[in-house]
């Protein structure tokens, strides 16, 4: 092999290093959830590291392409839970804000266990069938079986 040769294999390789490197960067455990970064923040007092806070169930209104439901509810109660139904199909949906502020709303199932139920345990968000433990601030998962399926979250304006 000539050494304009051995310089380009060199080279090559290096630089397939390089993009195995990003990829691998990219996808290591505590980025923020792309969804969860673009919601809108609210103020609210903080959240206690002890505290335990469970859905109050709420009724939200349908029209116009959007679920709204009054702020107010919210940070008076904490989380909250409510169900949208189309086509006779009824998804169940929870709200909470972040300890960094931003309001979160996702559907409350747990896909692998199948729970409904969710409870906020400090700044953790907690299965109530499977005890599967997420960050409040990105869903990543900290413990437990069903880790890889936070519930999801959708946008909010």
């Amino acid at each position: 092999m000539t050494k304009r040769t051995k310089i380009l294999y060199a080279i090559g390789a290096f630089s397939l290093f390089c993009v195995f490197l990003l990829i691998f960067a990219r996808n290591l455990p505590g980025g923020e959830n792309p969804v969860i970064a673009k919601q809108p923040e609210v103020s609210m007092g903080s959240i206690k590291p002890d505290a335990v806070l469970k859905p109050d169930p709420i009724t939200a209104e349908v029209g116009n392409g959007r679920i709204t439901f009054p702020l107010a509810v919210l940070l008076e109660k904490g989380m909250v839970g409510f169900d949208y139904q189309s086509s006779g199909i009824t998804i169940p949906l929870i709200a909470f804000i972040t300890g960094e502020g931003k309001l979160v709303t996702a559907v409350a199932i747990c896909e692998p266990c199948n729970s409904h139920t969710f409870r906020i345990e400090g700044l953790e968000l907690a299965c109530g069938n499977c005890e599967t433990r997420w960050k409040l601030n990105n869903l990543e998962g900290i413990q437990g079986s069903c880790q890889k399926y936070p519930p999801a979250p959708i946008p909010s304006v």
